[in-house]
């Protein structure tokens, strides 16, 4: 059977009525990727419509002839055969879900030099078009969204899979308005590892920073989760949510909380920003984790505040009640021992009733003391996060007062007890004694200080500063990160952003001839 190339939809595709296996090609699905082409086609036995993805990273392959795909060259077969295996491995997993917000596999196979996916054809509408149509959802149309996408992703990370490409284009809603997540992404991010050449392996403002780095070891369930934070923070403001990178030295994304107010549950706009932090550290764990937040009360509110009495109250209040149960039980068991002894002869029931009423109260005083223990002992957790957190802020105002800045230990305080968080933006400091520090003797010998280009450990290396140097120059340039206290220097010629922890300060300074 001839074809003609004004069949071809696009290039590098399976014509418009080639056949694969009793499966029929109708036409491409959405835009080919650097990965694969999903196709809409027939299955000719059962007369009903599916979805088949075909691997064909275009990067380093090629369609030879109508439908036969082989590497440009040697040196990319590697890379093609691993990916291909990925690709395999990743549909043997996705064809054991059975998840109704999970695109179900119902086969795949090897043929024509690559492999093929085959998958239920979901009717219905993509969210990034519903999105661009209305711009925002309620919140009873978000969470009809989210939280099934939540379940199926749970399974999904219980298998040990991630999906790695949440977006609005990924997501597509049913004639019965339940959504399915579509188009994993984890093979395409295995292929990258061997080969740099593949692009656009990320989605700027769905895919966290971890992603940009393409380290899988450091990606997780955290990864998935920012994804689906981000579509959810699309639904409430209107927009796209910045890409990670453009977030790295000043953040320019206005947090959900702020966005949202007014329109939704605040502890649900909580949850938006707590998956959308830039640090993976800072991100929930796991779906669990993330999606009791989201369905707290409607109660618990942000102005909720726990008030947390002094030890010494709390054995008062703990000795009181112990007191108050003591005397009321010490008059029951008096009343009840008389009226054994007076009708012990006439009825021995009672006997078993007191025994009963006994049991019960000793059961109640030990459920009690218990849950007092737990109080206590939740409340001591929270007192010593607090001191830990005190203990921090005092680290960097050392470290900042050795670059002339004043800080007002009030003011931190004061801005502790409000809930409002501590400035993070690069500022100009007021001179300090010296311009001139020194290399600290906290860099080892055979060590040296990375200058960095952003004030920032992950940020890219612009040089280094031997052990032991001296006469660093302080531009008059900070920047807080975690708790770290970040300058901005000069040494000889290299420029950039070093730890201030490394750096003494010098009295003076006679730079070398």
């Amino acid at each position: 059977m001839g074809f003609r190339l004004d069949t071809q939809e696009h290039r590098h595709t399976l014509p418009k009525g080639f056949k694969l296996q009793e499966y029929q090609i109708e036409r491409v699905l959405g835009k080919p990727g650097g990965f694969g082409v999903t196709y809409l086609a027939l299955d000719t036995n059962l007369h009903q419509s599916v979805a088949i993805k075909e691997y064909m990273p275009g990067d380093f392959a090629v369609r030879d002839g109508v439908s036969s795909v082989c590497v440009r060259s040697q040196m990319d077969e590697s890379s093609f055969k691993w990916g291909l295996q990925c690709f395999l491995d990743e549909a043997r997993i996705l064809a054991k879900f059975k998840h109704s917000n999970i695109v179900r596999v119902l086969r795949f196979f090897e043929e024509n030099g690559t492999a093929y996916m085959v998958m239920e054809y979901q009717e219905g509408y993509c969210l990034a078009d519903y999105l661009k149509e209305k711009s925002k959802l309620s919140e009873q149309e978000l969470l009809n969204i989210a939280l099934p996408l939540m379940d199926g992703l749970q399974l999904v990370h219980e298998m040990g899979l991630l999906h790695r490409d949440i977006k609005p284009n990924n997501i597509y809603i049913r004639h019965d308005q339940s959504p399915v997540l579509l188009d994993f992404g984890s093979a395409r991010y295995a292929v990258s590892q061997r080969s740099r050449s593949v692009t656009s392996i990320v989605s700027p403002g769905y895919a966290p920073l971890e992603q940009y780095d393409n380290v899988l070891d450091i990606q997780g369930a955290w990864t998935d989760i920012y994804a689906l934070g981000a579509v959810m923070y699309r639904a409430i403001s209107g927009e796209d949510p910045p890409a990670a990178t453009r977030r790295v030295i000043k953040d320019p994304m206005i947090p959900a909380s702020e966005i949202g107010k007014g329109r939704y549950n605040p502890t649900l706009l909580q949850a938006v920003d707590w998956a959308l932090a830039l640090s993976e550290e800072d991100r929930p764990r796991s779906i669990v984790a993330w999606r009791e937040k989201i369905i707290l009360p409607l109660t618990d509110t942000p102005s909720t505040q726990t008030v947390i009495p002094s030890k010494t109250d709390q054995l008062l209040r703990l000795n009181q009640k112990q007191r108050y149960v003591a005397s009321i039980a010490g008059v029951i068991i008096v009343g009840l021992a008389l009226t054994v002894g007076v009708l012990m002869d006439k009825n021995q029931e009672l006997n078993n009733i007191l025994e009963k009423q006994q049991n019960e109260y000793n059961r109640q005083l030990d459920a009690e003391r218990t849950r007092t223990t737990t109080k206590l002992a939740e409340q001591a957790k929270v007192i010593s996060e607090m001191d830990f957190n005190i203990k921090q802020l005092e680290n960097t105002i050392s470290q900042l007062s050795k670059f002339g800045v004043q800080t007002a230990m009030d003011g931190f305080i004061k801005d502790i007890e409000s809930g409002e968080p501590l400035p993070n933006n690069a500022s100009s400091a007021p001179a300090p004694t010296s311009h001139y520090f020194k290399v600290s003797a906290k860099v080892a010998d055979d060590d040296v200080l990375n200058v960095r280009q952003f004030p920032n450990p992950r940020a890219g290396i612009v040089g280094i500063i031997p052990p032991a140097s001296e006469c660093v120059l302080y531009l008059d340039t900070f920047y807080i990160f975690k708790n770290s206290v970040w300058v901005l220097v000069q040494f000889n010629e290299v420029k950039g952003w070093v730890n201030s922890g490394f750096l003494v300060e010098m009295e003076s300074c006679v730079p070398p001839a």
